[in-house]
Formats: C-alpha cells, structure tokens, sequence
C-alpha cells in the first residue's frame, strides 16, 4: 500500500491569486508514446503523493497514444484513508519544457478530482526544486 495525498483544488481563481492564497501547482506535462505520439496534460505537482498517477478516465481517452501499459499490483491509500486498487501502470518517458526523464505512473479512479497527478517520485527524477514564497518550480 502506498500512501497517496492529494491537495487543494484544481482550478485556480483570480481572486485567490491576488489574495496570495496558497493555491496547488498546476503546469503543462507531455508523455512520450512508443510511436512519437505525444499526449499533452496539465498535472498537479504534489509533493506529498508517494507515486505519480492519472486517473482511468483520462486514461480511457489517450492509452491509444501510450500503449505500453503494465499491469499494477499497487493499492494506495488516499487522503481521507480509503484503499483503492491501482488498474494499471505506465512506463515511459515524461517533459516539462523539452527536459525528460524516464517516469512511472499508476492508473487508478480519482472521482475525476484530478487529471494527472505528478508525485514525489517523479518531481525527484526531475530534480525539481518547489519555492514554495515564489511558487516555482526549477528543473
């Protein structure tokens, strides 16, 4: 079991911008397919979350694009402590701004709280660096 925390809400306002409200990060993902296919995704970077994942519904519309899909015997464990079963797992190569790392992601329903969430394990592979005063992130 791996535990998986998710943060906040998805889509940022105006008003919560100007406030200065501590608001998740949200940035532009590509996924490398086997066949130079490329699948374009906003992600919410999370450096809570132990594994990288998206969810089955999203999934369903681009795992044409993706193809080399594993099976996953993970079970993670949410925030509110519920377990779910992971449907599956992808390998592959993911960008942020043309930099690439090789990444894993599991598939799993989020309840469409999110589309693609990019965990810890990812964000080392990157060797991001999260400011959290400035809300950036260097790569």
């Amino acid at each position: 079991i791996s535990d998986l925390y998710s943060i906040g809400h998805q889509h940022v306002t105006k008003a919560q911008l100007e406030n200065g409200e501590a608001v998740p990060f949200i940035h532009r993902i590509e996924l490398d397919g086997p066949k130079g296919e490329v699948v374009r995704i906003r992600a919410l970077f999370d450096d809570g979350a132990m594994v990288s994942a998206m969810c089955a519904s999203i999934f369903q519309k681009v795992k044409h694009r993706l193809h080399n899909l594993t099976q996953s015997n993970k079970h993670l464990r949410m925030a509110d402590g519920s377990i779910v079963k992971s449907i599956a797992k992808w390998t592959g190569t993911i960008r942020i701004k043309g930099i690439k790392t090789q990444s894993t992601f599991e598939v799993f329903d989020s309840g469409k709280s999110w589309g693609f969430l990019l965990g810890k394990p990812t964000l080392h592979a990157f060797a991001a660096i999260h400011d959290y005063k400035t809300d950036t992130i260097n790569i």
